[in-house]
């Protein structure tokens, strides 16, 4: 990264790609790492400035995939290379194009968006210091489960071992009701763990945010999946994490550092 201290007035524009918001008074060029390989560099204005390219103006579309799931990726490279550059950084959504207006040019209408947000970007930028959103998920083997809990309680044992025991006939009106048992079983196990694995993941992150379950193909079921904020050097998190996997049947999926694209909105 380069500081250039014309480089906003020097590269003509119709309009200018926003990746990211963050703290600085300089300008900066940051390399060709933008969409297209596009020179990314920064706008200051008063004491903040915008992670841009130039560009027209109108959105970057596609028929291709490939096309834009590139574009996504380099608006995710730049964010988190300004991310390491500045500490923190409020990202923008895929494809906010500022352009020029009745009032002056792009870079003049960027400059006027960043005077009007000062305050709420400056506490957002203070909050986010230090920090990057890391990913939780929590999976469970749902037969593992059950036959530890089967286990563990002696109704449920029981059946079990009566059903073994039994003719076909008993043993199958057997199994049946050792199959509801196991189900109220079962759910009242999930809710005890999600309850207890948000309690113990939420104490070691600024903040949590509960996310959609999805489906694996491993066999496996998601039970929680979280979005966590927190400081980039904790460790609270991975003990927390790895004390939930020693649990029989559970798997954890922990990924990150990434920009906190949950924690923040496109202004």
């Amino acid at each position: 990264m380069t500081a250039s201290p014309t480089v906003a007035d020097t590269i003509g524009t119709d309009a200018v790609y926003v990746y990211c918001v963050a703290h600085s008074r300089a300008h900066w060029l940051l390399g060709p790492i933008g969409l297209d390989r596009n020179m990314v560099y920064t706008v200051p204005h008063e004491g903040l400035c915008c992670v841009v390219h130039s560009c027209k103006a109108k959105p970057y579309q596609s028929d291709d995939p490939q096309a834009v799931e590139g574009w996504v990726v380099a608006h995710q490279r730049v964010v988190k290379t300004a991310m390491e550059a500045f500490d923190a950084a409020l990202p923008m959504a895929f494809n906010m194009i500022v352009h020029d207006g009745p009032n002056g040019s792009a870079i003049h209408s960027l400059k006027g968006w960043l005077a009007e947000k000062r305050d709420d970007f400056s506490a957002r930028l203070e909050e986010l210091a230090g920090k990057a959103e890391y990913g939780v998920q929590v999976f469970w083997d749902r037969q593992a489960v059950i036959e530890a809990l089967t286990e563990r309680q002696p109704e449920l044992r029981d059946l079990r071992d009566e059903a073994r025991a039994k003719p076909k006939g008993q043993a199958y009106m057997l199994r049946q009701r050792l199959a509801k048992a196991a189900r109220a079983a079962i759910e009242s196990q999930a809710n005890q763990y999600v309850e207890a694995f948000y309690s113990q993941i939420g104490q070691c992150v600024a903040k949590a945010r509960v996310e959609r379950l999805k489906r694996v193909n491993s066999g496996k079921q998601m039970l929680l999946n979280l979005s966590c904020l927190m400081k980039k050097d904790n460790t609270a998190l991975g003990r927390a994490l790895e004390k939930i996997r020693e649990i029989d049947g559970i798997s954890v999926r922990f990924t990150g550092p990434w920009p906190p694209y949950s924690f923040v909105s496109a202004a």
